[in-house]
């Protein structure tokens, strides 16, 4: 094995949290991933290698852990027509076989692009995803739905995610009685959070918000987050800047238990045009119902479409203070 690799599995095998199978009693691990986009220079890449060639590099991180999440930034659809807006993606059914080939197991469709293609592509992208037994937060077929926690049992641990997004699609009508996404309004953040918290152990809260490039988090962001840890959320992991931001320890809630807050986990799976966005990576967090525990981050590079590791696995000491990604 040459030495780069096996440093790097030494690493992984100290500080990571532990696979499922050894995971301590009462607790999950969580990998979680940034912004997923399988069309443009991705799908070219896909065509010419495969539908696993995101993923190769990096499967065997989000496998390690119990539950994979990411952001999926493009519906899935074979016939549902792009929107006429500047930026629109649309993967190809075949390609969700990819996601969960690389273990992820839940993804937020709440975001700006989960209507370009239109309501119908998002009802095909939850059938979609719902045959590749992947599941879902963050939009439904009403906005009642978008608004419901997508629940996962793992030996025993109820895990709820919840997903809202701060920007609606440009070329459609936020509408609650159709297929929609779930608007990240303070009042629904709380009312989200809190029913998940009710029917779950562990509760993760996806947002799609804050400055495109940034890296530091705004004042909006903030506030949300700070909504969410009230209403019960244990991890809050941010999407859409494109760009890394830093993590922190938040104040607990009702619940008197550590939460952690990850602003941007920047871009996962995606064509960097922008050499600001090639550093990426994977956030492993211990959680269960005592609340977050052990984090680890995974630094990894977007390179030809894939991340890559690119370094080695390092404990994060998270406190009240950010901490850098």
């Amino acid at each position: 094995m040459p030495r780069f690799a096996l440093a790097l599995a030494v690493a992984w095998r100290l500080s990571a949290p532990s696979p499922s199978c050894a995971a301590p009693p009462g607790t999950v691990t969580i990998a979680a991933a940034g912004d997923v986009m399988l069309d443009r220079g991705v799908a070219m890449r896909i065509r010419r290698r495969g539908v696993t060639y995101p993923w190769a590099k990096v499967r065997g991180i989000l496998t390690a852990a119990d539950i994979a999440f990411a952001n999926l930034e493009c519906p899935i659809s074979d016939t549902a027509e792009r929107t006429p807006k500047l930026f629109c993606f649309r993967a190809k059914p075949a390609y969700a076989g990819g996601l969960a080939w690389a273990g992820i197991r839940v993804v937020s469709l709440a975001n700006n692009h989960t209507l370009d293609c239109g309501r119908r592509g998002l009802l095909h992208t939850m059938a979609w995803l719902r045959k590749q037994g992947i599941g879902w937060c963050g939009a439904g077929a009403t906005l009642e739905e978008a608004l419901e926690p997508h629940v996962v049992t793992v030996r025993g641990v109820r895990v709820a995610f919840v997903a809202f997004s701060r920007f609606a699609a440009e070329t459609s009508m936020l509408d609650s009685t159709r297929p929609t996404v779930a608007y990240a309004s303070e009042a629904n953040v709380r009312a989200a959070v809190g029913r998940a918290r009710r029917l779950a152990d562990v509760v993760v809260a996806s947002f799609h918000w804050g400055d495109e490039y940034s890296r530091r988090p705004n004042g909006a962001q903030r506030h949300l987050a700070q909504a969410a840890v009230e209403a019960g959320a244990d991890l809050v992991l941010g999407h859409h800047p494109h760009v890394l931001q830093p993590a922190a320890r938040h104040a607990p809630g009702r619940t008197a238990r550590p939460s952690l807050v990850a602003y941007s986990l920047g871009n996962f799976v995606f064509d960097a045009r922008n050499t600001a966005t090639v550093s990426t990576g994977v956030l492993t967090v211990t959680v269960g119902t005592a609340g977050v525990g052990a984090a680890s981050w995974t630094p990894c590079r977007a390179r030809k479409g894939r991340p890559e590791p690119s370094g080695k696995v390092r404990l994060l000491s998270v406190g009240a203070e950010e901490c850098d990604l």
